[in-house]
């Protein structure tokens, strides 16, 4: 539900309006830069050494990319901005890294933001992967038993004695018409699934998907703590970068946030802007809770507004982290439990006629 919340939507090549560009990629290339610069190369020489290597896709064409911009006089921070979908957070990092000729600490900053998205996007995939598999498996065991066990027990029970009565006859009812319209049946699943999962992955399919899911409070409540770990990273990575709050704020609101917090945050920056306290206004606008408005509270008196940011950033991500830990804890046993369910009943109506003939024959 929530990897479309983090990561930013893909460029667009303008060399090639159909390349693509993850996140993972943006990703991959900081992380070979940060390299090839720490070993003493300037950004343009690593640049056009990752280019030199490349074959045009991933990273790799990305990199062809940026350079064909640094040749023509572009900072490394404009030629990521002339990309339009490069993450807001990469393009504002590079460029406080510029203004404090340390991009190796602004590279490194953003790889720190990455990874924690990542893994939190990462607890989501693995919570989700059991479910799926115990679900598939118990869709397949089921279909198994009715398309190739149930006809056979059926032609037996009607040789010795006669046509089933009961439960156990609409199963073998069921059973038939799924033999006798299998092929339609078996492509009509297989459409259905291959339209599913276009679908799913398709542009904007996920997001609509996680506006149905989050209709719900609860859920919506969780959505929210995952996004507010993602902009409080992101505006402690810019804080430290030397951007003044309300620029940060500006920065940090681009991080797809739902349209209610960043009503909120536009609300607070406002406020800020006023004059009045920061951690007020971010409270008032329910962007933190008690202990993220004692957190920044302190950080108003110290200065240290990045290392606050960081720490509310790491508290709403362990929440996050712990609702899909308890969440898979719940479903995990729902869903062995149904499919148990599911496959138990079509075995117990299956087998109930043969207990009735063996006692009939004691």
């Amino acid at each position: 539900m929530l990897n479309t919340s983090i990561a930013s939507a893909p460029a667009l090549s303008p060399a090639n309006p159909l390349k693509r560009y993850s996140a993972q990629d943006f990703a991959l290339l900081c992380r070979e830069l940060k390299t090839l610069v720490q070993a003493g190369m300037t950004v343009v020489e690593a640049m056009d050494a990752l280019a030199s290597t490349s074959r045009g896709t991933g990273a790799a064409g990305l990199s062809q990319q940026l350079h064909r911009r640094l040749a023509e006089g572009l900072s490394l921070s404009a030629a990521l901005e002339s990309l339009q979908a490069a993450p807001s957070v990469l393009v504002a990092a590079i460029r406080s890294g510029e203004r404090t000729s340390n991009l190796i600490e602004a590279l490194d900053d953003y790889l720190q933001f990455d990874v924690m998205v990542s893994s939190l996007k990462s607890k989501v995939i693995s919570a989700s992967i059991y479910p799926l598999l115990v679900t598939a498996l118990g869709i397949g065991i089921s279909l198994f038993l009715l398309i190739v066990v149930m006809p056979n027990f059926s032609r037996m029970y009607t040789s010795l004695r006669g046509a089933p009565s009961g439960s156990t006859a609409y199963v073998i009812q069921i059973s038939q018409w799924m033999n006798i319209y299998q092929t339609e049946m078996m492509l009509t699943v297989l459409s259905v699934s291959l339209l599913l999962g276009y679908w799913l992955w398709g542009a904007g399919s996920l997001q609509k998907l996680l506006a149905i899911l989050e209709r719900m409070p609860w859920v919506r409540n969780k959505a929210d703590d995952f996004r507010l770990a993602m902009m409080y990273q992101a505006l402690g990575l810019l804080l430290k970068g030397g951007y003044p709050m309300v620029a940060a704020l500006g920065v940090a609101a681009q991080s797809s946030l739902s349209p209610q917090l960043q009503r909120a945050l536009v609300s607070s920056r406002q406020k800020i802007e006023q004059g009045l306290p920061i951690a007020h206004s971010l409270f008032d606008a329910g962007l933190c809770d008690d202990i993220g408005k004692r957190l920044l509270a302190a950080a108003e008196r110290n200065g240290e507004f990045y290392r606050a940011a960081q720490a509310v950033s790491h508290i709403y991500g362990e929440r996050f982290a712990i609702f899909v830990e308890r969440l898979t804890r719940i479903i995990e046993p729902a869903l062995l439990l149904t499919v148990a369910l599911l496959v138990g009943t079509i075995v117990v109506m299956m087998y109930l006629p043969v207990f009735e003939i063996a006692t009939q024959l004691r």
